[in-house]
C-alpha cells in the first residue's frame, strides 16, 4: 500500500476536494481508501455518497495502518499546523502541498515544507510536490513566486488546478468525474499520473 498525505498549513487551499477528487481517480484500477486526520470531518461526513471509495477511521493513532488492505491510502490533514505532522508525514510515501498562486500563499507553505525535509532526513524516500490549485483563467506567476517556489527543493509539479465550479460542486458530486466539465477531469488525471509516475507506479 502507498499513502499520499495532502498537507499545508493554510486553510482554503483545497485539500480535501483534492483528496477527494484523487480518490475518485485513483479507484479506476486501485483499491482506494481514505483516512480523515481533520477534526472538522468533512469527508467524514459524507462519506455515505461517496461510491467506490472506503474509509479508514481515524482513532488518533497511525500505528494500526500497516498490512490495510489497499493499493492506496489518502489522507486529509487539518488546516493548521498540527504535532501530528511529522508522525504523517513519516508514514507516507508522498507529501502533496496544494498552494494558490499568490505571494503570501506561497510562502506560507515555508512550516510545511521543512517538516517534510525534517522527515526527508530520516526518511529519503519519502516523495514531495507542490501543486497549484484555484489558479484562475489567465493568473500568471510573478518572478518573486517563481523564486520563493525555486528556493523550497520540494519540486513544483507540472499539474495545475483551475479555479471551477465543479471541484466546488464535487462534494455532491461523488468527484468531477460524475461531472461533464472535462477540463476538471483531465487536470485531476494528469494530476494522479504525476503523482503516480514520482512513487515508480
Amino acid at each position: 500500500m502507498k499513502t499520499i498525505v495532502i498537507s499545508h498549513q493554510k486553510g482554503g487551499v483545497g485539500k480535501t476536494t483534492i483528496v477527494l477528487n484523487l480518490a475518485a481517480c485513483f479507484k479506476e484500477g486501485l483499491k482506494v481508501a481514505v483516512l480523515d486526520t481533520d477534526l472538522q470531518g468533512s469527508l467524514t461526513g459524507i462519506q455515505a455518497e461517496l461510491e467506490g471509495i472506503h474509509f479508514v477511521p481515524f482513532t488518533g493513532k497511525l500505528d494500526n495502518l500497516q498490512g490495510l488492505p489497499y493499493d492506496l491510502l489518502i489522507i486529509d490533514t487539518p488546516p493548521y499546523l498540527t504535532n501530528q505532522l511529522y508522525e504523517l508525514f513519516s508514514v507516507a510515501d508522498y507529501v502533496l502541498v496544494p498552494s494558490k498562486v499568490g505571494f503570501f500563499d506561497v510562502l506560507a507553505i515555508k512550516a510545511t515544507i521543512e517538516i517534510i525535509k525534517q522527515v526527508q532526513s530520516r526518511h529519503p524516500n519519502l516523495k514531495a510536490g507542490i501543486v497549484l490549485n484555484m489558479v484562475k483563467h489567465r493568473t500568471s506567476m510573478n518572478d518573486e513566486v517563481k523564486s520563493i517556489l525555486a528556493d523550497y527543493s520540494i519540486p513544483l509539479l507540472n499539474s495545475t488546478l483551475s479555479d471551477r465550479v465543479s471541484y466546488t460542486r464535487s462534494a455532491l458530486t461523488n468527484g468531477v468525474f460524475n461531472s461533464e466539465d472535462e477540463k476538471a477531469k483531465e487536470e485531476i488525471a494528469h494530476l494522479a499520473d504525476e503523482i503516480l509516475n514520482q512513487l515508480g507506479l
